[in-house]
Parts: C-alpha cells; sequence; structure tokens
C-alpha cells in the first residue's frame, strides 16, 4: 500500500465521499426531492451535497500526488466556467442571491476535476465509474417506476385503459415529468451498454432496467425526451463510424422509432399534430414561447454578464408586461441555452459552447459518455434542469469521462493556487451569500393582515419587502388591498404596479377599479370594472356587483365593456380564438352585474407554488388579501365556455386600460 494512501487527509477523503452520495440519494430518490430540498431538515442535505466536493478538492490537493489534471483546452475551459459564474453572480443586481445558487454548479466544476483526477489515476477505474453510473441508473429508473404503479394503482380500470393514464404523466422521483425525461436520457446509455458488456443474470437484470428507462420516458409524455431519445440513437449510429447509407438508413430507423412513440402517447401526438387556427392556443405552447421571448429580452438587457445564476425568478417579472402570455412568473425558462444566456450572458453561453466543443472533439475517449451527452443536449434546448445536483453532478462526471489527461502533473503553484482559490470562494459565498428576505416578509405580512388590527405592521413589512425588490407583484397587489380604503391614490399606485408585472393578475383591475372609485373617478373605476370582467369572465356576475357603490357602475361598466370587447376582437383580427372569445364576451353585456339568487363561492387564492418558487419551502404558501366572489350558476348559464383567466394577450391587457375612449374626454 503506498504511503499517500496512509495520509491521514487522504483517509477521511473516503467517508466523506460516501456522506457526499448518500446525501445526493437521498434528495434524488425522494419523492418529490427538487421541492424537498428547499426544505429542512432536507436542505441541509442540499448544502451537505455542495460543501463536501471543496472539502474533497483540498484534501485531494493536500496529498503527496499532484492532482491529475486535464488536458489545457478543458483547463481553460473549467476556469473561464468558475470565472464566469462569480463574476455573473457578484455583478448581479441579486448578488446575495444569486452567489448561493452559483454553488451548485461551481460544486459541479470541482466533481469535474475530482473525478477526472480518479478516472487518470488507474486505467480500471473508467470500468468502475461505469458500473456506478449503470447501477445508479437502474435504481433511479426502478424508483421512478415503482412511485408511478403506486400512482396507477389508485386509478380505475376504465381510467388505466384510456388517455387518462397518459395525461397523468410521471413526476416521480423528482417531482416534474420533465425530470423524469432527463433521468431517463442520462441513464438509458449505461443500461443498455451493460446489456452487451455483462452475461447472464447481469445481462437480463441490465435489459430489464432498460425497459423500465423506456417506459419512465415514455410515460413522462415529455417531447423533449422523445427528441432526446432520437438524438442518442443518432449519436450512437454516428459513433459506429458507418458509411453514409448505412447511417441514413439507421439514423432515419432511430428517428422513426422515436416518432412512432410520440405518436403512442396521446398526449404528445395531440400536441404535435397541426393546430386549428380558431382553436384555443395550447397553455404549454404559450407558456414556452413566453418563456423563450423573456429569456432573450433578459439577455438583451444584460448581455455580457447577465442578471446572475439562478435569477430568473427574480428578473423574470420585470418582462412579463411584453409577453403575450404565459405563466404569472417561473423558476426557469425551459430552455437551458436561453437561460444560461440570461443568467450569464454571453460570457457563459460562450463557456458552454466552448464546452460542446470540447466533448464533441474528445468523443473518442468515452464514446458512451459522448452519446449521453449528445441526447442530453438535445432534450435540454426543451428544459433547464442544472439546478438539481443530480444533473450537474452528472454532466460534471460525462465531462469528466471525455475530458483528456494533461500532459504534465500538475505544478506546486498551479495546486496552491487552486487551494486559495477555492478558499476564497467558499468564504466569498459564506460571507456574501444570502437568502433572499423578500419572501419571509411578504409571508408574515400577509398572516399579520389577516386581523384588521395589525394592518399597519402589515403595510410596514410589505413597503419593506419592495424596498429591497421593487419587482414583486405579490407585495404590490396585496399592497394595494390593504391601501384601497385608507389610501386609494397609493393603492391604484400599486394595483398598476402589480398589472405590470402580472398584467392578468385576477382581481388587479377590479382593485383599480375600487380605488378609483374611492377618489370619485366613477368614469375611470367603469373602465377598470370593465376590463376586470374582461380578463377574469366570471367576474360578470359576481356578487361583487351586489355592493351598492359598485351597482351604481353597472350601466356605465357594460358599455365600456361591451366597447373593449369590440376593440380587442379587432385589435387580433387573425387570431381566430381570441377575436371569437371577444365577440362572444361582448354580447354578454347586457348580463354584466346580474347575479342569479342562491349562495355564493368566496374564497382567497392561496399561492401554492410561491414557496418553491422562491426556493424556500420552510414559508407556507401565501394567501392573497383579495375577497373572489363567484356566482357558481354563472358559468353554466352561458351558452359558450367562458375562457380561462388572462385569456387576451397582457400587451392588449395594457393598451385597453390605457386607451382614451370617447366617454372618457
Amino acid at each position: 500500500m503506498s504511503s499517500d494512501r496512509l495520509q491521514p487527509a487522504l483517509l477521511l477523503a473516503r467517508p466523506l465521499t460516501i456522506a457526499g452520495l448518500l446525501s445526493l440519494a437521498v434528495i434524488t430518490l425522494s419523492d418529490r426531492g427538487t421541492s424537498l430540498m428547499y426544505a429542512a431538515p432536507w436542505s441541509n442535505l442540499y448544502w451537505l451535497t455542495l460543501v463536501l466536493p471543496p472539502a474533497l478538492l483540498l484534501l485531494r490537493l493536500g496529498g503527496k500526488i499532484p492532482l491529475r489534471f486535464p488536458a489545457t483546452s478543458w483547463l481553460i475551459w473549467f476556469i473561464a466556467t468558475a470565472a464566469t459564474l462569480i463574476a455573473a453572480a457578484g455583478f448581479s443586481p441579486y448578488r446575495g442571491p444569486c452567489l448561493l445558487w452559483t454553488a451548485l454548479p461551481l460544486a459541479g466544476l470541482v466533481i469535474f476535476l475530482l473525478v477526472h483526477d480518479w478516472l487518470a489515476a488507474r486505467s480500471e477505474n473508467r470500468n468502475r465509474l461505469a458500473g456506478f453510473q449503470t447501477v445508479a441508473g437502474g435504481l433511479i429508473m426502478l424508483a421512478s417506476i415503482g412511485y408511478w404503479l403506486v400512482d396507477v394503482a389508485g386509478l380505475t380500470r376504465t381510467q388505466i385503459f384510456s388517455a387518462e393514464l397518459f395525461a397523468m404523466r410521471n413526476p416521480h422521483p423528482l417531482g416534474h415529468a420533465n425530470y423524469t425525461a432527463g433521468l431517463a436520457l442520462l441513464s438509458l446509455p449505461w443500461l443498455l451498454r451493460a446489456t452487451f458488456h455483462q452475461r447472464g443474470l447481469a445481462r437480463l437484470v441490465a435489459l430489464a432496467a432498460t425497459g423500465l428507462g423506456l417506459l419512465a420516458l415514455f410515460m413522462s409524455g415529455s417531447r423533449g425526451g422523445l427528441l432526446g431519445l432520437g438524438a442518442l440513437g443518432v449519436a450512437a449510429i454516428f459513433m459506429a463510424k458507418l458509411k453514409w447509407k448505412r447511417f441514413l438508413l439507421f439514423a432515419g430507423l432511430v428517428v422513426a422509432a422515436a416518432g412512432l412513440l410520440a405518436v403512442a402517447n396521446p398526449r404528445i401526438r395531440a400536441m404535435l399534430g397541426p393546430r386549428d387556427p380558431s382553436a384555443e392556443p395550447n397553455i404549454s405552447t404559450v407558456q414556452r414561447a413566453a418563456m423563450l421571448d423573456a429569456g432573450l429580452a433578459m439577455g438583451i438587457a444584460r448581455p455580457l454578464l447577465g442578471w446572475g445564476p439562478g435569477s430568473t425568478p427574480l428578473a423574470f417579472p420585470r418582462f412579463r408586461q411584453q409577453l403575450e402570455g404565459g405563466a404569472e412568473n417561473v423558476l426557469q425558462l425551459h430552455n437551458t441555452p436561453v437561460e444560461i444566456l440570461a443568467g450569464t450572458g454571453l460570457a457563459g453561453w460562450l463557456a458552454s459552447v466552448f464546452f460542446l466543443g470540447l466533448a464533441y472533439r474528445s468523443r473518442a475517449q468515452a464514446p458512451v459518455a459522448a452519446i449521453t451527452l449528445a441526447g442530453y443536449a438535445v432534450f435540454s434546448l426543451t428544459d433547464y434542469q442544472l439546478d438539481v445536483p443530480v444533473f450537474v453532478f452528472a454532466l460534471a462526471v460525462l465531462a469528466a469521462q471525455l475530458a483528456p489527461p494533461g500532459q504534465a502533473p500538475a505544478s506546486s503553484r498551479l495546486r496552491i493556487g487552486l487551494a486559495l482559490t477555492a478558499i476564497a470562494t467558499v468564504i466569498l459565498i459564506a460571507v456574501l451569500g444570502q437568502h433572499d428576505p423578500t419572501p419571509q416578509l411578504n409571508t408574515e405580512a400577509l398572516i399579520l393582515a389577516r386581523d384588521p388590527t395589525q394592518s399597519a405592521q402589515a403595510i410596514a413589512l410589505l413597503n419593506q419587502s419592495l424596498a429591497l425588490n421593487p419587482d414583486q407583484e405579490i407585495a404590490h397587489f396585496n399592497l394595494g388591498w390593504l391601501l384601497v380604503v385608507p389610501d386609494p391614490p397609493g393603492a391604484e399606485k400599486h394595483f398598476r404596479e402589480a398589472m405590470r408585472l402580472v398584467p392578468d393578475k385576477g382581481g388587479v383591475y377590479f382593485g383599480i377599479g375600487l380605488a378609483r372609485l374611492n377618489q370619485g373617478n366613477h368614469t375611470g373605476a367603469a373602465r377598470a370594472l370593465a376590463l376586470e370582467c374582461l380578463n377574469e369572465p366570471p367576474f360578470l356576475a359576481s356578487p361583487w356587483w351586489k355592493v351598492p357603490e359598485i351597482s351604481a357602475e353597472r350601466e356605465a361598466t357594460a358599455a365600456i365593456f361591451a366597447q373593449l370587447a369590440t376593440q380587442a376582437a379587432n385589435t387580433r383580427p387573425t387570431e381566430g380564438w381570441v377575436r371569437r372569445q371577444a365577440l362572444q364576451l361582448a354580447g354578454l353585456a347586457p348580463r354584466l352585474g346580474l347575479v342569479s339568487p342562491g349562495p355564493e363561492k368566496n374564497y382567497r387564492r392561496e399561492r401554492i407554488g410561491y414557496p418553491v418558487l422562491v426556493r424556500n419551502q420552510d414559508i407556507p404558501p401565501p394567501v392573497d388579501l383579495y375577497d373572489v366572489r363567484e356566482d357558481p350558476r354563472f358559468a353554466a348559464s352561458v351558452p359558450f365556455p367562458l375562457p380561462h383567466k388572462g385569456w387576451l394577450p397582457s400587451p392588449l391587457l395594457h393598451m385597453l386600460l390605457d386607451d382614451t375612449l370617447p366617454s372618457d374626454k
């Protein structure tokens, strides 16, 4: 046994490595792991997973044998990527949170160095690592299908043999079907490799695990996942170095097979078919188009270093009013190149392109790793998953397998420089990195606001939150409701800010209407109330119209509502569905404010996704202060289906509120 192995520092590395792998396994295999990792005690495992790689790097640098660096070109990529991440976070307008979220990709870069060093130590380590990847992929696919079968067991026999089985998709184990597809793509090449390299029972186990992986991918219902599967097959055929005729033949067969799987899944088949221009737009397609537009706008606004790693939930609201529709806010942009551009600018984007070029040039170094990376790269055009440890670390391992070793051992000066840089980076993140304090302030304020005697303190907390980040719709919207009576001009200001951030927010135009009514602006109030009816059609028969002060505006509101609906139809004449909905709603103007007798539906909207969006599952989902009042019989009495809230494009909502009608002159 070598003396280097007996060093206490290196002896400590083994239990730390095991602890890190166990923490990663718990996060990955626990159901809804991507949500749990933002809640205690799971968040402790998350940070343990990120802290251990730099600790292991320092232990390794303390050994007598120099760290084995990759080839110079790969080392340049490593340094450029790390520097870009730190600079993008340091110059971000959200520096504290971004520095924290930079810890994950930086940990991935450290994993790249450590795994490459381990692979360069002994040739047999490559086979050991491939075996580990096979076992890990098999366990993940087994967990995915196991959780999914529990869901299936809760269905009736009729549901199992219908399209409902495919509509539910498979979100396990990480909590979203797209994550399932990504895990399957990273696992399948290694499982297939094992079926060719193993014998006997081991081959049968690998074949069964491969089947589970294909089933998990298919039941994820991910279009991008099937594109990635096709890319895996084409990349494998390309790596086989067939003549071009055979290459085209087999590549065509692979693409056809992926296409057949897409057609076999009712959800994917429906989304890939031609769209009727007069039909309602697909919500998923609208959201993805909006996120793409927002990402490009974010990149243009800060082209060099972007808004900072992980900053999308904080920066996205600034660009929401420019988008046609989509979600109120998003955790990520569902497109890896666009997310990288938005978060780290052109510097990060160029570093990513450099990495892909290096991987292609080194493809012969590790063919299966190259095939896996090719399939996942195609899939990454439809999703972004580099905010989840298992994906970052899996890609780091693939990079380590592809990177050729350097020509000479690292000098002591380079080792010392790397150690000092690692220590400085950890200190920088520990000292300047901080969780965004605004979610806690917002949640505490909304809890206090339930007690009218605590409204002053709630107002103070929301103002404190907005002073830290003025681009928060949740704070503006609820502050508007707290101020609508004591300070109507202030309330209107906050409602308009909420409308800027989320133009199709339900209740925001009603709030503007009440604020204007309390200021004596009856014409402006009627216009805002009309737009509330247009944005959220059930408000046409809301029991709020029974309130005498609001009921007095019914006739004027109905006239403006008909004008706004007609104007919306004429503004978008080429969008058949929008035009038809607008004209149909215009015909409901005489029914505006007519509430049917009987009990009403009264509730406040709970923001269930907010804790995940702000990466803090330790806070309860906040509840808005807006009292939603609905006539549950209204929708059934209308001769056509009412469009969902926010059916109008966001820029059009702004135009309809701010344009001046003849009656306003």
